[in-house]
């Protein structure tokens, strides 16, 4: 039996919440295994990552700068061996730090009013590519 896909989802800040908890929740409607990490620093969202064994990695960015936090966060990765796991953004990312998210390995980056279920089937097409690429052993 596969093993669902597993989620993180962490977030930036305090304020604006309701999209963290919307996404989570619709997350776990489409069955995948969201892991609600909360408020965490780059380093503080690797170690989670590691620890919970995750397939992909949603940052929900409203405050910080996405253009400093996720060069961090991909650095921290590398340190850390999960250099391959992937990275989507969501929130309010400066259309003018797209670009070089992309090129940094960012996979996918959505925006306030992006469909549910658009978010859903990118994460599910980005996290299943990741484990066929990265077949991991199943628990007994």
């Amino acid at each position: 039996m596969e093993k669902e896909l597993r989620f993180l989802l962490v977030r930036d800040d305090y304020y604006h919440q309701r999209g963290y908890w919307v996404i989570a929740g619709a997350m776990r409607d489409a069955g995948i295994e969201v892991i609600l990490g909360g408020i965490q620093t780059p380093l503080e969202t690797v170690e989670t990552a590691v620890q919970e064994d995750v397939d992909i990695i949603g940052c929900r960015i409203m405050q910080g700068a996405p253009s400093i936090v996720i060069p961090v966060l991909f650095d921290k990765m590398k340190e850390r061996g999960i250099g391959d796991v992937p990275v989507i953004l969501g929130g309010i990312i400066p259309e003018k730090d797209e670009r070089l998210l992309r090129e940094l390995g960012v996979k996918d980056i959505f925006h306030p009013h992006t469909p549910l279920k658009t978010i859903a089937e990118r994460v599910k097409a980005i996290g299943d590519d990741y484990k066929k690429r990265n077949p991991k052993t199943e628990e007994k």
